[in-house]
């Protein structure tokens, strides 16, 4: 009697602790199995990206800056004219056969560019094989991450994914996190933290080894979606199967992007939501060619490159972790959405100073490497675990309309516009022969100020809206 008495109080105890850790996040029993595989599939995702990001990276610059402005060009055009097709496939097949299938496509064009890439030979195409990862790896990405949240969206409604979708983000910071430290431990590059060699794999692995080690990845990735098809069915808002088939009438993206303008251009709050993300988007292209540039003078070799490349993905990853945890949340309740946006360009611009100090007072390339690094991991970080979710919070005061086709708008052809225009100031500063750090800070300031100035507008506005629909 005894036995059974406490064999019975262990098992209370056991279900009584599973219970308080789904209290804490915030899950219920049916979802675990489901968060598990969505966490898993998103980490494999970004495991698979971020370990081979670094190798895109070092592609980039093997040739100069020159052809790196022209591999940003054709990556942002062809983001523009595939983004329509994308929409286009998505809504037309049932995602339970075209996830697997385009993870499968993915994994298969993968282990063509590391074939391509061991095979070397002629030099030419050597060179063609880089160009064409660069875009390719790029424009793919932001493919992977869609089709995956739209399964995401299609698996949890929409009342539980303010629940679930913080604890499967979790698996993909750890991805991006994991992947990245990955990169940086086999490039051969020296693995140091805070001053010290924290270890040694004793392997180095070439680009075309990690694009293998990559499509591993996003092959698993592929599998979880057809388990998560299979036990977590496509359910809409009231519960009912969504229907999939081919003859259900959709809407062009085409016609989404006219409707999205014709929002945006009638709102003053909308104008200066997509004026702050598109000057957001020149800062952040600037700094990307200036990191290129400092990685270029610091270092010959392309797996000391590869392994720069992934130093600098690993710290702004291990930041943002960081920032997710401790800083968000609590920074966001006491300074606003206002003051939260206008950190960034700041962040910005004082990077620019110390870069263009470190410059004029003729530091080392070393040294400047370090600088870079730091200022790329604040920058990048904050735009993820700061500016981003404060973005996000000036849409929730809009109408359905303007909070999905404008916003749709917003982040894809007003951001990519910004990307172009970046790219523009970034060639026209080097075709004059003004390249120097301090011209950047210099280029740097306006924009960061007006920034500031829009952004903090933004955040008194987002209060006076949400305070007049309460």
């Amino acid at each position: 009697m005894t036995k059974r008495s406490e064999s019975g109080n262990d098992s209370d105890a056991s279900r009584s602790l599973g219970g308080r850790l789904l209290a804490l996040i915030n899950l219920r029993p049916s979802e675990v199995a489901p968060v598990l595989l969505a966490g898993l599939m998103f980490f494999c995702i970004l495991y698979g990206y971020f370990f081979i990001r670094p190798v895109r990276e070092a592609f980039g610059v093997e040739r100069g800056m020159d052809e790196l402005r022209s591999l940003f060009f054709a990556t942002m055009a062809a983001s523009l004219a595939l983004s329509p097709v994308f929409s286009w496939l998505v809504g037309r097949f049932d995602r339970r056969i075209f996830l697997p299938v385009a993870y499968g496509s993915i994994v298969v064009m993968l282990l063509g560019f590391a074939f391509y890439r061991a095979a070397g030979g002629d030099e030419a195409v050597t060179a063609w094989t880089g160009r064409i990862f660069f875009v390719w790896l790029s424009v793919i990405n932001l493919f992977m991450v869609g089709l995956f949240w739209s399964l995401m969206s299609d698996c949890f409604r929409p009342e539980d994914a303010r629940r679930v979708f913080p604890s499967v983000a979790v698996g993909g910071t750890l991805g991006a996190l994991l992947g990245s430290a990955s990169a940086w431990a086999v490039s051969g590059y020296p693995f140091e933290m805070f001053g010290r060699d924290l270890f040694d794999l004793g392997i180095t692995l070439s680009p075309p080894t990690m694009m293998t080690v990559a499509a591993v990845f996003v092959g698993l990735a592929g599998a979880i979606s057809v388990v998560l098809s299979l036990i977590r069915p496509h359910a809409d808002p009231g519960g009912d199967v969504v229907d999939d088939s081919p003859n259900r009438p959709r809407r062009s993206a085409l016609r989404e992007a006219v409707d999205g303008l014709w929002l945006a251009m009638r709102s003053h709050y909308l104008l200066v939501i997509a004026s702050y993300i598109a000057l957001l988007a020149v800062l952040t292209t600037l700094l990307y060619f200036e990191q290129a540039e400092v990685v270029i003078n610091a270092e010959d070799s392309e797996s000391g490159r590869v392994g720069i490349f992934a130093s600098i993905d690993f710290w702004t990853q291990f930041a943002t972790l960081v920032l997710q945890l401790v800083v968000t949340a609590r920074l966001l309740r006491w300074i606003g959405v206002g003051w939260a946006l206008a950190l960034l360009p700041m962040i910005a611009l004082g990077g620019c100073i110390v870069l263009a100090m470190g410059e004029q007072a003729g530091w080392a390339a070393a040294t400047m490497l370090g600088i870079i690094t730091v200022v790329q991991a604040v920058f990048r970080a904050g735009r993820y675990a700061i500016a981003r979710p404060s973005r996000e919070t000036l849409f929730t005061v809009l109408d359905r309309d303007e909070k999905y086709k404008a916003k749709n708008l917003i982040d894809t052809f007003v951001y990519r516009a910004g990307d172009f225009a970046g790219v523009g100031v970034d060639a026209a500063l080097a075709k004059i022969g003004v390249v120097s750090m301090m011209a950047l800070a210099v280029t740097v300031a306006p924009i960061a100020i007006v920034m500031a100035g829009l952004a903090l507008w933004l955040g008194s506005e987002q209060t006076r809206r949400a305070n007049t629909d309460a």
